[in-house]
């Protein structure tokens, strides 16, 4: 016959196994990477994106008012007189021999009447040779934007000659319709074949 365990040493006997295996539970899981103990602490948290730009995102995104420079001339020339003699290569000469006001008369397709200026340019060819004169553009802008002036070549418009012997000088007379009111005017003048395009700025006499 067994001897009879008393109750109390049999509670006490119970009570530690629940705490060995509760131990060895706990054990377990602290090992296990996978755990949910070790699932925060291993996981890669994704930086949350900056609201304030770096410096080269701030160069990048600025915006450059880059002011409209204004020279004496869209070619960067520096525009002369109205009344100056300008060279526009060696040996050629050119200036502004009249600027009349005229009431130009429209007779041609894009062309408007009214209050307009003739403007007759004189060029001297000191070359030593026949100066080619085919290629001879007139140009004129008015107030302060640089308007371009409408020309007027059917009222009264006497284009250049095709060419001009050394030691001579020739003319053109160009028409451009600018109102009464506009100032300043700008003549540009290029006689091709490389020749420096000339500017001439003022305030003609009306």
């Amino acid at each position: 016959m067994l001897p009879q365990v008393p109750r109390s040493r049999m509670y006490v006997a119970a009570a530690v196994a629940a705490v060995v295996l509760v131990s060895v539970a706990v054990v377990l899981i602290v090992r296990n990477p996978s755990g949910p103990a070790n699932a925060g602490s291993d996981s890669t948290v994704a930086a949350a994106p900056s609201s304030t730009a770096t410096p080269s995102e701030k160069e990048s995104t600025s915006s450059s008012d880059s002011a409209d420079d204004e020279g004496e001339s869209s070619e960067g020339n520096r525009a002369l007189g109205l009344k100056s003699v300008a060279t526009t290569s060696p040996g050629v000469t050119a200036r502004l021999a009249r600027i009349d006001s005229v009431q130009a008369t429209a007779s041609l397709p894009g062309e408007i009447g009214g209050p307009a200026l003739a403007i007759t340019v004189k060029v001297k060819n000191q070359t030593g040779k026949k100066l080619d004169l085919a290629l001879g553009v007139v140009n004129a802008y008015y107030g302060p934007e640089r308007t371009p002036a409408v020309s007027v070549a059917s009222d009264g418009e006497v284009p250049f000659p095709a060419s001009v012997a050394d030691g001579e000088s020739a003319k053109g007379v160009y028409v451009f319709q600018i109102p009464e009111q506009a100032r300043p005017v700008r003549v540009e003048l290029d006689l091709g074949n490389g020749a420096d395009v000339v500017v001439f700025k003022g305030r003609p006499q009306r």
